[in-house]
């Protein structure tokens, strides 16, 4: 991004926005977590530490890297509200890796029967929808993790541009396994009417629903043909 000089804004601005939005992003996530959760749905307070902002910074992790994807097409699409910056997504996408690193963290922390009943078997052990759940997951956030790392400037250095490139874009592979790992866990609630009080839908749904859209504009800018 550049200002009306033309001169290149200074990185430590770009990352005080990238800061901020990543603050707003958790910040609403959790104030929607905690409504809907513990005053619609009565989940005890003591729960809101682990298993309520767990689940807002899940969707938080969700929507960052799906900004850093879109952030670059919708400059494309309207250059007039949207400048290109790639430090902007760069920051945005590994943030959001972090964040769901530390998702994972939390998740393992409290992953038993009786957090998630629906992944898990009467014997105890998880079952096929638990373990699939925990696959697509794994394998996300190892591809997110290479990609995260080719990011830093020393690694991409060295680097071959085609190679560095394929690394980057399995970030949609990565983004697409999220989407089935989100399903996974909660499609079954989706259709649920108490799932629904006031209008307030899963932070599952939400989550899914706006993996969906990134990858669905992806594939709409792929068809599209390229400014000259």
């Amino acid at each position: 991004m550049t200002d009306d000089s033309g001169m290149k804004e200074p990185t430590d601005s770009v990352f005080g926005r990238a800061a901020l939005v990543c603050f707003s992003v958790f910040a609403l996530a959790l104030v929607y977590a905690f409504v809907r959760y513990n005053v619609v749905r009565n989940v005890p307070y003591e729960n809101i530490p682990l298993f309520v902002a767990n689940k807002s910074i899940s969707m938080t992790a969700v929507i960052l890297i799906g900004m850093s994807f879109l952030l670059g097409h919708f400059a494309r699409f309207f250059p007039k509200l949207f400048s290109y910056d790639k430090r902007m997504l760069k920051f945005t996408g590994v943030a959001g890796f972090f964040i769901a690193a530390l998702h994972s963290l939390m998740s393992l922390v409290i992953f038993s029967p009786a957090y998630y009943p629906g992944l898990f078997s009467s014997n105890g052990r998880l079952n096929l929808a638990g373990e699939s759940a925990m696959l697509f997951g794994i394998i996300s956030l190892l591809l997110f993790s290479a990609i995260s790392i080719t990011s830093l400037k020393s690694v991409e250095k060295d680097m071959n541009p085609q190679q560095w490139r394929f690394i980057q874009r399995l970030g949609y592979f990565a983004y697409a396994m999220v989407l089935i790992h989100v399903a996974i866990i909660g499609w079954r609630g989706w259709w649920l009417p108490e799932s629904w009080q006031y209008g307030l839908a899963s932070i599952s749904l939400i989550s899914a629903s706006f993996v969906l859209f990134v990858l669905v504009f992806r594939m709409v800018v792929m068809v599209l043909p390229k400014k000259p």
